[in-house]
């Protein structure tokens, strides 16, 4: 409508006659359907309308809204974390009790939560958000429900490499889990905080600088202190594990709305 308004303003044609002209035009060439024509199609309507009312209705809940969001998960996602448990337990098997691979778990965790950012802004990458706003389970709440099948699979990531590395290194399950759970609450923490501020086109690339950092700052402090994965450190891992937790905990609390506002206000 914009483009012909912006011909006509400038071959100095009145815009309301244009658009009279217009819809005189299109109704001359518009056809009256016969009435037989008609009545088949009403026939079918109402054959329709009756095959859909005897039908048994099929209502989705809630958590089956959920589990249906496996299969809308990419494979190479499920791959990608797979590949991050496979090359985690192997290392712990080849490396034994060595300080690498101390801070390779922490390290994996926080990768475990990168593969997992891009299924999030699927819908808007294949252009389907507006459809899905004028569906029962709108953009809004795909994205939580993904969030949800997403930050399950993380989490179950995450326990399968710190159980091989325990038992590969045989080192104390307590104190993988306390090298694991900083890096890992840090990444989803501030995944959340990005979800809630960035725009779709940025939150991608956001996400996956954070995670940079998050693993960047874990290497430099494993570097510059390498008595940080000693016995008399984890008092201070599982003090970091529980800040980490904390904000993570605060990121999850606001809700649908804090965690997509330029989604959930137009969609709901």
């Amino acid at each position: 409508e914009k483009n012909w308004k912006k011909v006509a303003r400038m071959v100095g044609i009145d815009e309301n006659g244009l658009e009279a002209e217009l819809m005189r035009h299109y109704a001359a060439q518009r056809e009256t359907p016969a009435a037989e024509r008609l009545y088949e199609l009403a026939c079918l309507m109402a054959k329709e309308g009756a095959r859909v009312s005897e039908a048994p209705a099929l209502r989705l809940g809630d958590a089956g809204f959920v589990a249906a969001q496996v299969r809308f998960v990419p494979s190479w996602s499920w791959g990608a974390q797979l590949v991050i448990v496979t090359l985690m337990v192997w290392s712990a098997l080849s490396c034994g009790n060595a300080t690498p691979v101390r801070w390779a778990v922490g390290l994996m965790s926080a990768a475990s939560v990168l593969v997992c950012v891009p299924p999030l802004f699927s819908s808007s990458q294949h252009g389907v958000i507006e459809l899905e706003c004028a569906c029962r389970y709108n953009a809004a709440r795909v994205l939580a429900a993904r969030l949800i099948v997403l930050g399950c699979s993380c989490a179950l990531a995450v326990a399968l490499m710190v159980a091989g590395t325990s038992v590969a290194t045989g080192i104390g399950a307590l104190s993988v889990t306390l090298w694991a759970c900083p890096p890992y609450f840090c990444s989803c923490a501030g995944t959340l905080a990005i979800l809630r501020r960035a725009r779709t086109p940025h939150a991608v690339v956001s996400s996956i600088a954070w995670i940079a950092v998050i693993c960047s700052a874990l290497l430099a402090i494993s570097i510059a202190f390498p008595g940080i994965y000693g016995p008399a450190a984890l008092a201070i891992w599982g003090l970091a594990a529980a800040a980490a937790l904390a904000w993570l905990l605060r990121s999850a609390a606001g809700g649908l709305d804090s965690f997509a506002p330029h989604i959930a206000s137009t969609c709901n």
